[in-house]
Formats: C-alpha cells, structure tokens, sequence
C-alpha cells in the first residue's frame, strides 16, 4: 500500500489515478501513525511554501515522515512536496523538512520571452549513471511553478531542467526523492518516472 500524504493542497485523485493504471493501490491520509508505519510516502502539494508547511507542522507530519525514513521508507515529493524536502525557502519564513540541503529560489528573468511560471512541457537530463536515465533518455514532463530548487550537495541532483537557465529538477538522497514536474500529469513518461520509484529498492 502507498501512502499520499495529505497536507490539504496537491493533485492527490491524479496521483491515485496514476499509481492504479501502475498496478498499485494507495491511501491518502494525514494520519499520524499510520504516516509513520508506512513504507512508501509520496508528498504531492501545490500553493503556497508556508501554507503547506504550517498544515504539516500542525498535524506533526513532519515527525511522522522522519519516523517512516527511520524505518527504511522510501519518500518522494512532487512539485511543492519537493521543494518542502528542502531547508527552507524564498517563497515563505518556515523552514523545511531539510532531508535535502539547499534552499528555494524564485525565477527571475530579464528577458520577457521566459514567462513566471514556468508551465508546460519541458525534458530532464537525469544523472547517466542511474536506471532514471535509462529508462527515460528521452522524456517530456509537465511543469508549473514559479520557484526553483538548489542544492547545497551536488551529488543529491537526480536531473536538471533548462529554463532560460539550469536548474534542478529532480533530486535523491539515498531513498528520498523530489520531483519538481508533476509526473501525474506527463502521461508515458510520467507513468515510467512513479514505477521505477515505486520498484525502486
């Protein structure tokens, strides 16, 4: 059984869609214990940095995901749920989960053709020593967001987006994943990204 977590705001029936046509069945809750017993977490959200912080922190979930990775779980986040795995952010005064170091960046561009937010389809060059990069050489995901992830650790990059400039879009630290694109909304290859995670050991 997957569980989604529930922090109020994310693409949460898209993501239990996806993970059905997979061959998977999943929970979505905000429940403590059960969080916390779990062994596969996905962390979907949109909105707001502090708004799903502050829903996070007040269910302690943040407790419960940090006893789940105690237990050898695997985690990933989506679009703000990635962002959320970071130390903190420029869109808000919460601090993150901090399991990736580094910080959240708002785009800023001077030339008016690259618009905020960056949405639509876009590829990741995902790291060429890992299964991503085998299995998803030639990839389109869709992306919406106004903020950009930077790690302090380069080896916590996963893969790497090119919007007027490079940034991180995807990231893996032992098994804690991110995903800035929603993999729920990029069909093939979005389908491909959720079950190499889901089989990932």
């Amino acid at each position: 059984m997957i569980t989604i977590i529930n922090s109020d705001t994310g693409n949460f029936q898209s993501v239990i869609n996806m993970i059905k046509k997979i061959g998977f069945q999943s929970v979505l809750t905000d429940n403590y214990d059960l969080i916390s017993k779990s062994k596969t977490l996905i962390f979907p959200g949109v909105g707001n940095f502090d708004n799903v912080m502050s829903k996070i922190y007040e269910k302690k979930i943040d407790k419960a995901i940090y006893n789940s990775l105690e237990n050898n779980s695997k985690l990933l986040g989506i679009c703000l749920g990635m962002q959320a795995l970071f130390s903190r952010s420029e869109e808000g005064k919460l601090e993150g989960l901090n399991l990736i170091k580094g910080q959240i960046l708002k785009f800023n561009f001077n030339d008016k053709k690259f618009k905020i937010p960056h949405m639509g389809w876009n590829t990741v060059d995902f790291d060429e020593g890992t299964s991503f990069f085998k299995a998803l050489e030639r990839n389109r995901f869709y992306f919406v967001h106004s903020y950009y992830a930077k790690c302090d650790d380069k080896m916590d990059i996963l893969g790497k987006t090119n919007y007027s400039h490079e940034f991180v879009s995807c990231v893996k630290r032992k098994k804690i994943f991110g995903a800035q694109f929603h993999p729920e909304k990029s069909h093939f290859f979005g389908k491909q990204f959720l079950k190499l995670f889901l089989e990932y050991i």
